[in-house]
């Protein structure tokens, strides 16, 4: 059984071990290396993750025996509450994690939310497929912030 529950500064390493193992598998072949670098220096240092968790809104999903195997953050942009991660161990993608994250997370917006956002990679099939089946589509109104051409929004209302 998986359970969601809001990370702590004590899940920090935990997290970031999340982010370094699936960043690399999930975008190998979508983005450069050094995108996959950078990102991963920008996104998943202890600073950045800590500033998630102390700033934003981050839950971890745990297994049985309580060790974390997925992550998700979420944040706002303009008035705009954004799902910036979700990340799943490769190990124990396919099983519910991501579904349980994604639930609980749209579960602590706050009271009169009224939509989800989130970027992909364009290229990002597998990303876009599971946010498909979960309700996400074309996002009509999006923060000012122009994403190019290798990013996208999605939008789910709630």
């Amino acid at each position: 059984m998986i359970a969601v529950r809001p990370a702590t500064l004590d899940d920090v390493d935990a997290v970031r071990a999340i982010g370094l193992t699936t960043w690399p598998v999930a975008y190998d072949g979508l983005a450069s290396p050094e995108f996959i670098v950078d990102g991963l220096a920008a996104w998943w240092s202890r600073e950045a993750v800590e500033r998630g968790i102390t700033r934003g809104l981050t839950l971890v999903a745990t297994n049985p025996a309580g060790e974390v195997v997925g992550m998700t953050g979420l944040g706002q942009e303009e008035g705009f509450w954004v799902m910036w991660k979700l990340y799943v161990l490769p190990d124990h993608q396919g099983r519910g994690v991501g579904k349980a994250l994604l639930d609980a997370a749209i579960g602590a917006l706050p009271q009169g939310t009224t939509a989800l956002l989130l970027d992909v990679l364009v290229d990002n099939e597998q990303a876009i497929g599971f946010y498909g089946r979960n309700g996400f589509g074309p996002a009509a109104r999006t923060p000012s912030r122009d994403l190019g051409a290798e990013l996208m929004w999605m939008s789910r209302a709630l």
